[in-house]
């Protein structure tokens, strides 16, 4: 009986740290640490506010409430849209949303790192949604080494905070049963693959 309870508080414990870690290492959230980390260290203060504010603007707030729509008609089973034939709608809206945001950093003038890097993550996005016509890839696997990866250019130190996220989320989502380890690895591949080129960049 004992041992029956201890395994119970602890699948309990596990089941709460799993949460938290995917909130955690979600790709809306940890995405917008990101550029706002990245643009205030490489861009000026006021051109870091103005793609910090539109990567807000154009990226996660519309996500979120697309997301929230479609939850509440019942079209998607859960915010993250983990099912890979409900995400085949999504990635068509998402990558729409990140080419609009790419045509206005270069109307705009913004500096050539900015549409070079929104570039870069939009491949890497067409990729995945070019891979969930067979299978699914973890997007918050790829999205959360993407950034650990990137983050190496800023500083080492804050690259391996983001790397221990990101087996944690990656962890955390196998766990929820959102994952298998065979989606994991296909998102931790594209991610590593593509936060290396944005290194390079």
């Amino acid at each position: 009986m004992n041992n029956y309870l201890n395994f119970t508080l602890l699948r309990s414990y596990q089941m709460s740290l799993a949460k938290l870690l995917s909130f955690l290492g979600h790709p809306l959230l940890i995405g917008t640490v990101y550029v706002v980390l990245m643009s205030f260290e490489n861009l000026s203060n006021e051109t870091a506010w103005k793609v910090s504010l539109l990567t807000v603007g154009f990226i996660p707030l519309p996500i979120i409430i697309h997301n929230l729509k479609k939850l509440r008609k019942g079209e998607y089973s859960n915010f993250d849209v983990s099912d890979q034939k409900q995400r085949k709608g999504f990635y068509p809206f998402a990558i729409s949303l990140f080419i609009l945001l790419m045509i206005i950093f270069y109307l705009f003038g913004f500096p050539w790192s900015v549409t070079v890097n929104t570039l870069n993550f939009l491949v890497m996005m067409l990729i995945m949604a070019f891979i969930n016509l067979k299978t699914k890839a973890s997007l918050h696997a790829g999205i959360s080494f993407y950034i650990s990866i990137s983050l190496i250019s800023l500083s080492l130190w804050i690259a391996m905070m983001f790397f221990i996220l990101a087996l944690g989320t990656s962890w955390s989502r196998l766990i929820l049963g959102r994952h298998s380890l065979q989606e994991l690895a296909i998102g931790m591949g594209m991610g590593l693959v593509f936060g290396l080129i944005s290194l390079l960049l």
